[in-house]
C-alpha cells in the first residue's frame, strides 16, 4: 500500500458495494435518485439506470401511509435537521412490498448536498422485538406518568412490576413489593382467589374492581383496584390500576352512620310515644275490670250479692282483661320485628299492622279512620317497622288536622281515609284529610307535639326516600292528601339485595 491515507477512493466505493444494506443518493433540492448501491439495486430488482428516473410512489407500498408526499416530505426533513430515521416499506420491481428500517441523512458534497438513505430489511423477529421494546417503554412511561397507580401481576396475583405511585399508595416500595402477593400488601374486599375474581379474570377485558384497605401510618387507607387481563401478541398479563378513594369511603361510611343513627332515633323516639298511647288505652279496661272485681268484692261482703250479679260482674271483667290482651298482643306483634332488617313484604300487611295505632288516636279525637286497602298483594322490601310508623304518623298529623279544624268552628267531614293501591311500578299509600291544609313546614325532624308520633315530617321522607320511594303532599281542596310511593319487587327484580 502507499502512503495516502487509507482508503482511497476505489476502495470506500468497494467497501459501500459490499454492505448489505442498501444505499440510495437522492439530490436534495429535486429528491431524483443519482445513485445506489448493488445491495439497493438487489433488494429492488432493478438496475442502477432503471432506478434514477423512478419517483418516490414507482418504489413505495400503495398504502397511504407511504405515499409521495410522505416520503418527500421524509426527505424534506433530513434536509433541514440533518438527519430523518423511520421504517417505510418499498415495493420492488416484481410488486413485493418490503418493510425496511431506513435513516435519511444530509451530506454536502462537492457539486450540492444530497440526502443519503440507507436502508435494510426488517424481519418478523426484528419487528416483533421493536414492537416489545416499545411497548415496554411505553408501560414504563405510563406507570411513572399516570395519575392511578399501575401494578402487573402474575397468575397467581404476585406483583412482577409496579410504579412508585402505586407502591406508595400501598405503603409500601416498588422493590419490597415485587415478588409479594397484592392481598399480602392490603385486605381486599374480595378474595382474589374466590370465584368473583376468577370469573372476570377468566375473560380478557372483563376487569372487576375491588375495595382494599390498607393500614398507613396516617391511618386506614382506601383503595380502588381495577384488575383485568390484557392480551398482546399471545402475552397475557393482569394489569392493576389503583386509585386513591379513602374520602370517598370515609363520607360513604359516614352517612351510613347518620342512617343508622337516624334509624334508630326514629324507633326510639316513636316506640316511646307509642308506649305512652298504649299505656293510656289500657288504662280505660284494666280500670274497668278494677272496679267490676272490687265491686262484686263490696257486695260480697255485705251478703247482697246474688249468682246473676256474680256471673255478670266476672263476665264483665273479663270482657275488659279480653280487650286489655287484645291490645297487649297488638303491640306484642308489632315490635317484636323492630331489630328486624330489610325483607320482602305485602303492603296491606304493613298498613293493617300500623292501623291499629292509629285508630286509637282517631277514635280519642272522635274521628273515624277509614280504611281501603289493595286487593292485589303490593310486594315491597322495606323495614316494616319503620315503614308502618311512617303511616302511623301521617295518619295521626291527618286526624289532629280534622280535630283542630273542628274545633276552631270549621266543619269539615270527621274522616281520614288511608288507602292503598298500585300506580305502575309503585306500590302507593296514602292519607287524606279535609282539614285546612298543609301551612306548616315539614322540615322539623322530630314531632313537637306533645302527643305527637315522635318523628317530624322530614323523617318520613327520609325513610320513604331510604327505600328507594318517595312522599309527596297534595291539596285535597280543602285538605292535604300525603302519597308514600315504594317500587314493587316485581319491578326490581334480581337487583335487590
Amino acid at each position: 500500500m502507499n502512503g495516502e491515507i487509507f482508503p482511497s477512493g476505489p476502495d470506500f466505493r468497494a467497501m459501500v458495494q459490499g454492505l448489505d444494506s442498501g444505499i440510495l443518493i437522492h439530490e436534495a433540492a429535486s429528491k431524483n435518485i443519482l445513485w445506489a448501491n448493488e445491495a439497493a439495486c438487489r433488494m429492488f430488482g432493478f438496475r442502477l439506470e432503471e432506478l434514477r428516473p423512478l419517483k418516490a410512489h414507482h418504489m413505495s407500498s400503495p398504502d397511504q401511509r407511504y405515499r409521495r408526499d410522505v416520503g418527500v416530505a421524509w426527505l424534506q426533513e433530513a434536509v433541514v435537521r440533518g438527519e430523518s430515521r423511520r421504517r417505510w416499506k418499498y415495493r420492488a420491481k416484481n410488486g413485493e412490498v418490503f418493510l425496511t428500517d431506513a435513516v435519511a441523512k444530509r451530506l454536502d458534497f462537492r457539486d450540492g448536498p444530497v440526502v443519503m438513505v440507507v436502508f435494510r430489511g426488517v424481519t418478523p423477529e426484528d419487528d416483533l422485538r421493536a414492537e416489545l421494546d416499545r411497548a415496554e417503554g411505553y408501560l414504563q412511561r405510563l406507570m411513572v406518568s399516570a395519575s392511578a397507580g399501575i401494578a402487573l401481576l402474575d397468575e397467581e396475583n404476585r406483583v412482577q412490576d409496579i410504579s412508585d405511585f402505586a407502591a406508595r399508595l400501598l405503603g409500601t416500595t416498588a422493590e419490597e413489593a415485587a415478588g409479594q402477593r397484592l392481598d399480602a400488601l392490603a385486605t381486599p374486599s374480595l378474595p382474589l382467589d374466590g370465584e368473583v375474581v376468577s370469573g372476570h379474570l377468566s375473560h380478557p377485558g372483563d376487569p372487576v374492581e375491588i375495595t382494599f384497605e390498607v393500614d398507613a401510618e396516617d391511618g386506614t387507607r382506601w383503595l380502588s383496584v381495577d384488575i383485568e387481563v390484557v392480551r398482546h401478541d399471545g402475552i397475557q398479563s393482569r394489569l392493576a390500576a389503583f386509585r386513591d378513594v379513602t374520602e370517598r369511603e370515609e363520607l360513604a361510611r359516614h352517612n351510613e352512620y347518620q342512617q343508622a343513627r337516624l334509624q334508630y332515633m326514629s324507633r326510639y323516639n316513636a316506640m316511646g310515644d307509642m308506649a305512652m298511647t298504649i299505656a293510656h288505652e289500657l288504662g280505660q279496661p284494666l280500670a274497668a275490670a278494677r272496679n267490676s272485681l272490687m265491686g262484686l268484692q263490696a257486695r260480697h261482703a255485705s251478703g247482697n250479692l246474688s249468682t246473676e250479679d256474680f256471673e255478670y260482674g266476672l263476665d264483665l271483667a273479663a270482657r275488659q282483661l279480653t280487650r286489655s290482651a287484645q291490645i297487649v298482643s297488638s303491640v306484642k306483634r308489632y315490635v317484636q320485628r323492630i331489630e328486624t332488617s330489610m325483607a320482602v313484604e305485602d303492603l296491606d300487611d304493613v298498613v293493617a299492622d300500623a292501623l291499629y295505632f292509629a285508630q286509637l288516636r282517631a277514635r280519642e279525637k272522635g274521628i273515624e279512620l277509614q280504611a281501603d286497602l289493595s286487593e292485589e298483594p303490593l310486594p315491597v322490601k322495606v323495614d316494616q317497622i319503620l315503614i308502618g310508623q311512617v303511616v302511623i304518623n301521617l295518619c295521626f298529623n291527618a286526624v289532629d288536622e280534622v280535630s283542630e279544624a273542628i274545633a276552631e268552628g270549621l266543619t269539615p267531614p270527621p274522616v281520614v281515609e288511608l288507602t292503598c293501591f298500585r300506580e305502575g311500578d309503585w306500590a302507593c299509600f296514602s292519607v287524606a284529610d279535609r282539614g285546612r291544609g298543609l301551612a306548616e313546614p315539614t322540615d322539623q325532624a322530630f314531632s313537637t307535639k306533645q302527643d305527637g308520633a315522635g318523628i317530624g315530617l322530614i323523617i318520613c321522607e327520609r325513610i320513604i326516600e331510604r327505600h328507594g320511594g318517595e312522599l309527596v303532599f297534595t291539596s285535597g281542596e280543602p285538605g292535604t292528601i300525603a302519597t308514600g310511593r315504594l317500587p314493587l319487587v316485581e319491578s326490581v327484580g334480581s337487583s335487590e339485595e
